[in-house]
């Protein structure tokens, strides 16, 4: 599909069956060089399965996803998955992935990583963890719009006081 031009990029990953899966399977992530009709896609890549020749090995329905997801998410980044209110028990490497071109996947993979928005997102979450970086200062130089101000200040109250007990500046309960 590279030599006659039909798609320009790809890049799979082998995933182990996760306790709610039926089975071991890859995700393949491709970047089209012209229009594709995606059930032409699918017969070309429909493939026998010698341990179970009544079922052919297919792809299920193709998604459009951001490839910086599509990395993070295949790689089941821990905290990455977190964000999304989710976790896996199987967690892969960088070098668990198979793509076309080296260096395009060192450049997409380190997007990923540190130049995504989710990068972004979580860059300034362990900042302020960290406490390295004043929330004030987030609000000066533009990362966080000023109508988020009342946002950075529950986040530092909630850091601030998690597991106490406030009573609103009241001395006891009344």
């Amino acid at each position: 599909m590279v030599d006659n031009h039909k798609i320009c990029d790809f890049m799979f990953i082998n995933h182990f069956a996760e306790e709610d899966e039926k089975k071991n399977h890859i995700h393949l992530w491709i970047k089209p060089n012209t229009l594709i009709d995606t059930m032409d896609l699918q017969s070309f890549l429909t493939e026998l399965d010698p341990k179970n020749p009544l079922k052919p090995l297919k792809c299920i329905d193709f998604r459009q996803s951001s490839v910086d997801d599509w990395i993070l998410y295949n790689q089941h980044y821990a905290p990455y998955l977190a964000s999304k209110g989710e976790s896996r028990q199987y967690h892969y490497s960088k070098d668990d992935f198979i793509y076309l071109d080296e260096d395009t996947f060192e450049d997409l993979y380190n997007h990923a990583f540190k130049g995504s928005e989710w990068a972004k997102r979580n860059q300034i979450l362990q900042a302020l963890e960290q406490g390295s970086i004043n929330p004030t200062d987030l609000i000066l130089n533009g990362t966080v719009p000023l109508n988020m101000a009342s946002q950075l200040n529950a986040f530092a109250y909630m850091k601030r006081n998690y597991g106490t007990t406030d009573r609103g500046g009241r001395e006891g309960h009344e």
